[in-house]
């Protein structure tokens, strides 16, 4: 029985969606104004995994990610790199995909871009002022915090003791510091669309219900997004559905996934420890970063490291070892193996808020008993083609590759490396050829020279 703990009510509840095994499922995508990092594809990972294994559960799930394709944000980096806010926002989704893909993320059903639906967006926000929600003041339209006597209720936030914070938008059209934008009045240089209230743009938070409705109605079951969106995005979301439809709660169940850190810090240009998903793909199989991703519970904080990625990858590459060793086995009769055991005690960890780290403590388990048989003599190939399938299963839940290992393409800059290090081999110039040598170690790939050249793996 399939527990997720709701951050709506702050306890473990049995997974019970609206229409029996139907499963309507919504997460906050990006804004693709630049790189997408390795906070967002932690995300992305995560609920790709939960829609992956609520499919092995066998419900019927419809994904539904929306995109933030116009934004402050967007549009700030298309002025600073003299695009428009389109090709912006199409150059980074697309690499957001490209990346996405590399990590074996496949269970989206449909990515809703919010330059595709203002004209829900426009009907969401007529229907907040008709019911009194809403204000109009100079062509921008504000949501009237205090109008909803719930606000809070998700974040626990006490509206008359919140200070002004730095998410907290600053605009003299306001009622109270805390109403938010629903649609902004065009600015002179910036994109804008027709709407009763003049051009404009729709605001951060609208276009998330606005595009939930349109696909699954006023209520759907399950909501996810990093655990900093909780307030006030998500907060916002919830006033602006309940009060538009009347009808509660506006999502069953809110799973909301742990922050990314870098060596205990907030991920940061700035601070220059700000890490490119393209970057992690291109230097480490993306099946390393996304085991130690799903090696923490999604509801965990993740401090990333070296040591930490390196640490996934061997315990990743200790499955894979024994996957291989597996298939040589050839010996027809054996001891009893009870691989049903091994596959209740994993969807037992799974079904409980999908705790990833006691379900690969449960392979881990399986392996040593394996092993233990293996080296008795006792392991016959009926067993291991029963371990083999179940070592499918979790691949298809995980969605890390656990047997069949995929050619990783070297990467360009590391063949330069390479080139460079066998010129300086043929000059003599041994110290710097070691330097190179050392540096591709590094970044994960091992160098083998022969009368023919080097040729360069991942290790």
């Amino acid at each position: 029985m399939l527990k997720i703990y709701n951050s709506l009510t702050n306890k473990k509840e049995i997974f019970q969606p609206r229409k029996s095994k139907r499963v309507n499922m919504f997460v906050c995508g990006i804004t693709p104004y630049d790189s997408p990092h390795i906070g967002n594809f932690r995300a992305t990972i995560v609920y790709d995994l939960i829609a992956r294994y609520l499919r092995f559960a066998k419900y019927n799930v419809f994904y539904l990610q929306n995109v933030t394709d116009i934004d402050d944000k967007i549009i700030k980096s298309a002025k600073a790199r003299d695009k428009s806010w389109k090709e912006i926002g199409d150059y980074y989704f697309k690499e957001y995909l490209a990346v996405g893909k590399k990590l074996n993320i496949a269970s989206v059903t449909k990515y809703a871009m919010a330059t595709s639906h203002i004209k829900e967006i426009i009907a969401q926000i007529e229907t907040l002022i008709k019911k009194g929600y809403g204000y109009e003041k100079n062509g921008s339209v504000y949501f009237e915090v205090s109008k909803f006597k719930n606000y809070g209720k998700l974040s626990r936030q006490n509206l008359k003791k919140l200070h002004i914070g730095s998410r907290m938008e600053e605009d003299q059209n306001k009622k109270h510091a805390y109403d938010f934008v629903l649609w902004k009045a065009k600015k002179d240089g910036e994109p804008f669309w027709p709407s009763p209230w003049g051009n404009g743009r729709p605001g951060w938070h609208i276009e998330d219900t606005a595009i939930s409705e349109h696909y699954f109605g006023p209520q759907y079951d399950l909501h996810g997004g990093a655990v900093e969106l909780k307030f006030p995005h998500h907060e916002a979301e919830v006033a602006q559905q309940e009060s538009a439809s009347g009808k509660k709660p506006f999502v069953k169940y809110w799973a909301h996934c742990g922050i990314l850190l870098i060596n205990g810090k907030k991920m940061s240009k700035s601070l220059g420890n700000f890490i490119a998903g393209k970057e992690m793909v291109e230097k480490y199989d993306p099946d390393y970063f996304r085991f130690m991703i799903v090696s923490a519970h999604y509801r965990s904080p993740i401090d990333y490291s070296e040591k930490l990625i390196h640490q996934a990858k061997t315990n990743l590459e200790s499955i894979r070892n024994f996957a291989r060793e597996l298939k040589k086995i050839k010996q027809k009769t054996g001891a009893p193996f009870d691989i049903a055991d091994f596959k209740k005690q994993l969807s037992q960890a799974m079904d409980d808020d999908f705790n990833t780290p006691k379900a690969l403590a449960v392979i881990f388990k399986m392996m040593r008993q394996a092993n233990t048989l293996s080296a008795r003599g006792k392991l016959s190939t009926d067993a291991t083609k029963e371990i083999i399938s179940f070592l499918k299963n979790a691949e298809a839940i995980f969605g890390v590759s656990f047997i069949k290992i995929k050619t990783a393409e070297i990467p360009p800059h590391i063949k330069k490396l390479a080139e460079k290090r066998e010129l300086f081999r043929k000059e003599k110039r041994w110290a710097e050829a070691d330097a190179i040598r050392e540096q591709i170690q590094k970044e994960g790939y091992e160098i083998k020279d022969s009368e023919k050249g080097c040729g360069i793996r991942r290790f």
